[in-house]
């Protein structure tokens, strides 16, 4: 499945954010980091596997993220949600 949107994040807050999101020890989507780069971080669940890539859109500016995954997650919602509620000044 992936699922795109737009963040009011810089790309690297959203990647940050991500690594953040989904290992810190009180994440309710516990995961590892498995493989990054300077514009994706992918990271192991107990299910599954979700790629995080963010990148500055050349034509609007805005930054764009994807979010890739073999199989329906529900931590793609909550990393979603989380991408709109979050303060870029944070």
């Amino acid at each position: 499945m992936i699922t795109e949107t737009t963040a009011r994040l810089a790309p690297e807050q959203v990647l940050n954010g991500a690594r953040r999101f989904f290992t810190a020890e009180d994440s309710l989507s516990a995961a590892t980091v498995v493989d990054e780069s300077d514009r994706h971080v992918t990271v192991a669940t107990f299910r599954s596997r979700l790629a995080i890539s963010a990148w500055t859109d050349d034509e609007s500016g805005e930054t764009r993220v994807r979010v890739s995954t073999l199989r329906r997650q529900d931590a793609v919602g909550r990393f979603l949600l989380w991408l709109e509620t979050v303060d870029p000044a944070e």
